[in-house]
């Protein structure tokens, strides 16, 4: 196996690191300690399970053959990709309707699952014609989103957009037009939040 370089290396674990499932993970956390941190506790177990099951499930696909890379690079992995986090963001959206429906109200991170869902599908129905990057999209949303939430924070997912553009070009997992679109993607959607609240 050839041996790779360290710029391929460091595309590597920048897309690791800025992983869309990690990068979600932590602005859920972020909202949940600054708008309710009594829910902190409850959106950390949430996550946790969530990280178990997501990497119970690539660990098959990867084993079994049915995904080439982790993240499901190939145009033709997505869908599924795509019907399971919409599968699992339903769940949330039933389990908050009924939190609803039994007195409680909405609230900011409610609102932000159901914006992220609004990208994933997006996502999902532009895969026929374009691979939008979802690395791209994830982040870009969560700068913006994280904005009202810590400037700080917003300021570096927004600082790390190029870093990110490079690591997935790098590692040959999207195309120039993939990464833009990506990018577009996730600041409509953050900025369709931050509108919406």
């Amino acid at each position: 196996m050839p041996r790779r370089s360290r710029s391929t290396t460091a595309a590597r674990v920048v897309s690791i690191v800025l992983h869309p499932f990690l990068v979600l993970a932590a602005l859920a956390l972020l909202a949940a300690w600054r708008v309710d941190p009594a829910s902190l506790a409850r959106t950390t177990s949430g996550i946790g399970v969530a990280i178990a099951i997501v990497s119970l499930f690539i660990w098959q696909r990867r084993r079994g053959g049915h995904w080439q890379t982790v993240d499901a690079s190939r145009r033709q992995e997505r869908p599924l990709l795509y019907v399971l986090a919409l599968l699992y963001v339903l769940a949330l959206l039933i389990a908050g309707g009924y939190w609803l429906w039994m007195g409680g109200r909405a609230s900011a991170t409610s609102n932000g699952v159901l914006a992220a869902v609004a990208m994933l599908c997006v996502a999902g129905i532009t895969n026929r014609w374009i691979k939008l990057s979802l690395h791209m999209a994830s982040l870009s949303f969560a700068g913006v989103a994280a904005w009202p939430l810590c400037s700080a924070a917003a300021i570096v997912a927004l600082a790390t957009i190029p870093l990110l553009g490079w690591a997935r070009l790098k590692m040959a997992r999207h195309t120039v037009p993939e990464v833009l679109g990506g990018i577009v993607l996730g600041l409509l959607s953050g900025a369709t939040l931050l509108a919406a609240g």
